[in-house]
C-alpha cells in the first residue's frame, strides 16, 4: 500500500467500496459452506422423523404380535377347561376379556400416541416431549429408570445445564414425569411406573 492509500480515510468511498469488495469476497467463500451444513440439518431432520416412524412400526407390531399369542394362549387354555368340567358349566363360562367393561383389551399405538400429545406439547426442544417419547418407545409402559436410560441413550441433556442425565436421580425424573401426569398425558400405574394416557385402542 503507498503513501496515498495510508492517506485516505476511513470514511472515504474508496475504501468503503474496498471494505465491501473484501466483504464479497469472503462471503462467496462461506456461502458453499452454509449451503453445505444447512443441507445436513435438512438430511438429519428427514432421519429422525424416518427414524421415529420406524421404532413407531416396530412397537406396534411387537404389541400385536404378543396380543395374538395372548389371544392363543387363552383359546388353548378355555379348550382345555371345556375338555376337563362339566359342560353345563362352560355354558355359563365366560373368560374375563368378553366381559363388558370389565378388563378390557387395549393395544398400544406410537403413531397415534404422538400424533395426539403434539395438541399437548411443544414437540422441539422440550424436555416433557422427550420423557413422553420414552414412555411411548417402552411400548407405551416404562419405569422411571427406562425413561432415564432413553434420556441418556438418546442424548438428551437438561434444560439448564446442557448436561447429560446419567447423573440424574431417578426421583428428579419421577418428579419431571408427574408434571405430565397431571397434565393427563400420562398415568401412573404404580410407583415409579408410568404408562401413557394417549395412543391406546380398545379391542373386542
Amino acid at each position: 500500500m503507498n503513501t496515498q492509500d495510508l492517506n485516505i480515510s476511513l470514511t472515504s468511498d474508496e475504501h468503503i467500496e474496498h471494505l465491501i469488495k473484501q466483504a464479497e469476497k469472503e462471503l462467496s467463500k462461506i456461502k458453499p459452506e452454509i449451503d453445505y451444513y444447512e443441507e445436513c440439518q435438512r438430511k438429519l431432520q428427514e432421519l429422525k422423523t424416518q427414524e421415529l416412524k420406524l421404532k413407531s412400526l416396530i412397537t406396534s407390531l411387537s404389541n400385536i404380535k404378543n396380543l395374538f399369542d395372548t389371544q392363543k394362549d387363552d383359546a388353548i387354555k378355555n379348550l382345555n377347561i371345556k375338555q376337563e368340567v362339566d359342560p353345563k358349566i362352560i355354558e355359563n363360562y365366560a373368560p374375563p376379556k368378553y366381559v363388558k367393561n370389565e378388563n378390557k383389551r387395549e393395544v398400544f399405538l406410537p403413531d397415534k400416541a404422538i400424533s395426539e400429545v403434539k395438541n399437548s406439547l411443544r414437540t422441539k426442544n422440550n424436555l416433557n416431549y422427550e420423557i413422553f417419547k420414552a414412555v411411548v418407545f417402552n411400548s407405551g409402559i416404562a419405569t422411571t429408570e427406562k425413561i432415564k436410560n432413553y434420556l441418556i441413550e438418546n442424548n438428551i441433556t437438561q434444560p439448564k445445564t446442557g448436561k447429560s442425565f446419567e447423573e440424574v436421580e431417578l426421583k428428579e425424573i419421577s418428579s419431571r414425569a408427574n408434571y405430565l401426569v397431571r397434565k393427563e398425558l400420562l398415568i401412573t400405574t404404580e410407583p415409579g411406573v408410568f404408562k401413557s394416557a394417549l395412543g391406546w385402542e380398545e379391542i373386542s
